[in-house]
């Protein structure tokens, strides 16, 4: 299935693209879209689309925050129904669950993350669609989304944000807006926050209209419901990061047995191992593009045990050594 992403927030980027003294149309063109595509938030993009859209405005305005800029103009309001629903959410953490549970209605490529360590919670964005152009850039406007949604749900701010790509030049407009200097160079893209965080009651939230928005988000795809495999793809995309994406835990969180997850991939083409390989593929492949982390470290980023490990891995998947493939 083609990966698509839901207009949405998009609807906002014309404007900020005049505010930025920028002709919306001629940008546009310059990524082969039709600017009319932006007019409607349930209209979607594939992600080449969008990845050529984020490319052309960042060159356009030669403004390394972008994406920064476009998630702050919006909340849960680009979200829609399933916006209204985190609205109405008990405590932030059922609203985060909210997005996590039901992005996949609207949305084909990317997934929404909510990881629990210790102490800390990673409410975190990826993308799983190869090559995707200006991958740091659509998937900071992500996370600066979820920034604007943590104010308007229970009024803070993450303690730390976490950001997978190279340290744009000008550091003030993050200060500025978020509070914070993110860490660059991440192996992930992540809002980071003491789990206290997570019990705090949604401000303004209606119980009674959560339970009436929570049938009719049940019956709601935008998109064909997701096959077996893209629900695992989905799900290791987060899990590779945090070095827990087994087969035990993937059927887990799709309450099944493992034979039974293993035999419905089998059906549609595909073993666990396999994509296990092209998740941890793809990640390695993306923090290469976008960041000036070492082998080693994206090595033990992914869990392997040391870099020769990563090495022979990298090999199989590309053809070629990880030193060799950003060049290409």
């Amino acid at each position: 299935m083609e990966k698509r992403q839901r207009v949405g927030l998009l609807i906002e980027l014309p404007r900020l693209l005049s505010d930025l003294d920028q002709d919306p149309s001629t940008v546009c063109a310059k990524a082969g879209i039709d600017g009319a595509a932006l007019r409607d938030p349930e209209s979607t993009l594939s992600f080449d689309e969008v990845g050529r859209l984020f490319r052309a405005c960042v060159e356009e305005t030669q403004c390394q925050h972008f994406g920064l800029l476009l998630g702050q103009r919006s909340a849960t309001r680009s979200l829609a129904l399933v916006g209204r629903l985190m609205r109405n959410a008990p405590t932030l953490k059922q609203a985060m669950i909210d997005l996590c549970t039901n992005q996949a209605r609207y949305v084909r490529g990317s997934v929404v993350y909510l990881v629990i360590r210790n102490d800390a919670a990673f409410w975190g964005f990826g993308v799983h669609h190869p090559g995707m152009e200006a991958v740091e850039h659509f998937s900071e406007a992500a996370i600066s989304v979820g920034i604007s949604m943590m104010r308007e749900l229970v009024g803070r701010r993450p303690d730390q944000v976490l950001l997978a790509r190279r340290a744009p030049p000008d550091l003030d407009p993050y200060q500025r807006l978020l509070g914070v200097i993110p860490q660059f160079e991440a192996e992930q893209n992540a809002m980071v926050f003491s789990t206290d965080l997570l019990a705090s009651p949604v401000l303004g939230a209606n119980q009674k209209l959560r339970e009436a928005l929570e049938k009719t988000v049940a019956a709601y795809w935008a998109l064909k419901e997701p096959n077996v495999v893209e629900q695992v793809n989905r799900i290791l995309r987060a899990r590779v990061i945090f070095g827990d994406a087994s087969l035990a835990n993937v059927a887990s969180d799709l309450s099944m047995h493992p034979r039974t997850l293993n035999r419905r991939l089998l059906g549609e083409g595909k073993s666990f191992r396999d994509l296990l390989s092209e998740a941890r593929c793809e990640v390695a492949q993306q923090l290469m593009s976008v960041t000036n982390m070492r082998i080693s470290a994206i090595a033990q980023a992914l869990g392997y045990a040391n870099p020769s490990a990563f090495t022979r891995a990298f090999e199989r998947w590309s053809g070629m050594p990880p030193s060799e493939w950003p060049r290409q």
